[in-house]
């Protein structure tokens, strides 16, 4: 039985042509991946790629980055349905927060909005919005961070020295004689 699988199948309509012997076109059948978990692999990852890659409307993506940069909201709806699951979460990654990845991730697509005409097509989309949610989300981190160091609010004591870590209008005595030094 062994034999019988690996033995090598002739077909059964041989045609000669001139020196070589070919063989009548029979309608091929993909080979089966046998080893894979899932079966059968009929499609390959280009074909896979390209069936992920478009809506709907049956546009691939370029195409419709193309419509999306000349203001068509179908196609721009189409690029949100296609990217916002990876750009949430980058987001969350980043954000370490569900609630703020959300926030960043509609930050991120009108932002989107607002430059996809910046897009050349020089790098793939999805590198493009990839980095383009990356600075939303660092630029609303720096934001915060400024946020919540206000010249309002009262200068904060640590427990164990019981000074105060900074304080406004005080000359610190770090910088104290630089000044000096450099006018030398």
């Amino acid at each position: 039985m062994l034999q019988e699988r690996c033995a090598p199948r002739i077909p059964a309509n041989p045609v000669h042509t001139g020196t070589q012997l070919s063989f009548a076109s029979v309608p091929s059948r993909k080979a089966k991946h046998l080893s894979s978990p899932r079966g059968a692999s009929e499609t390959s990852k280009a074909e896979l790629e390209q069936r992920r890659l478009r809506n709907s409307l049956g546009l691939p993506l370029d195409h419709a980055i193309r419509l999306a940069q000349g203001g068509d909201a179908a196609a721009f709806e189409s690029i949100y349905r296609r990217h916002s699951r990876r750009v949430y979460a980058l987001c969350l990654r980043l954000a370490r927060d569900p609630v703020e990845a959300e926030d960043l991730t509609q930050e991120a697509f009108l932002q989107l909005f607002r430059k996809i005409h910046t897009f050349r097509g020089e790098s793939a989309f999805s590198s493009w919005l990839y980095r383009l949610t990356a600075n939303v989300a660092f630029m609303n981190f720096r934001k915060k961070k400024l946020a919540t160091d206000s010249l309002e609010s009262p200068a904060e004591t640590d427990d164990e020295t019981r000074s105060t870590r900074h304080e406004i209008g005080v000359i610190d005595l770090r910088l104290s004689g630089l000044f000096d030094r450099i006018n030398l």
